[in-house]
């Protein structure tokens, strides 16, 4: 008896909740009343400074600075495009950035024109890129980072980007004046 009831309030239950959802079943949107991302909010200057420090710490090789700046456990996506070919996304994890390189070739890496979108202890950088070795460019591109803010720091989580020699014409302002970060470089002087 105890069996046969068991069995029924499970059978009863499996009917109650619907149809199972299958991985072919049609994803349902929610809506909610949050608000949107906040534009030019009061953390996007901090956000960008904490990119500043990134950038400096990866084309410096700093991997101290690095570890201040960015998640460990985060990963890096990169894709390389040219106008002959579009190579695969390849995925590294942050991890592998901090190991240090005594051999590595310092170079500038500086953006401008970001669009940053903040809600709450989450951000997005999106902006475009030059990457400079021995003072001559090497490619453009989009950087996108993924920022979190931990113990009171912005960090970049995640990033991505494309390298795009055949894009810097499309891709450079029209002043360096507008690229940052300006300073704290060991390549060559900013030009």
């Amino acid at each position: 008896m105890r069996f046969f009831l068991a069995a029924s309030v499970l059978a009863l239950a499996a009917c109650a909740s619907g149809p199972p959802v299958t991985s072919s079943s049609p994803a349902k949107l929610v809506k909610t009343t949050a608000p949107a991302p906040i534009f030019g909010s009061p953390e996007e200057e901090a956000i960008l400074k904490a990119v500043d420090q990134f950038l400096l710490a990866v084309g410096n090789h700093d991997t101290e600075a690095l570890k201040q700046v960015m998640v460990a456990e985060g990963t890096t996506f990169l894709q390389r495009r040219t106008k002959a070919e579009t190579r695969p996304v390849a995925r590294r994890p942050n991890a592998e950035f901090l190991k240090p390189d005594p051999n590595a070739d310092p170079f500038i890496e500086r953006y401008w024109s970001p669009t940053v979108q903040v809600r709450g202890d989450i951000a997005m950088v999106w902006t475009p890129y030059e990457l400079r070795d021995n003072g001559k460019v090497v490619h453009c591109g989009i950087d996108a980072f993924d920022m979190v803010k931990l113990d009171g720091r912005w960090r970049v989580g995640n990033a991505s980007f494309t390298m795009e020699p055949d894009a810097c014409d499309e891709l450079r302002p029209s002043s360096v004046s507008a690229m940052r970060p300006r300073d704290g470089w060991k390549e060559t002087p900013n030009q």
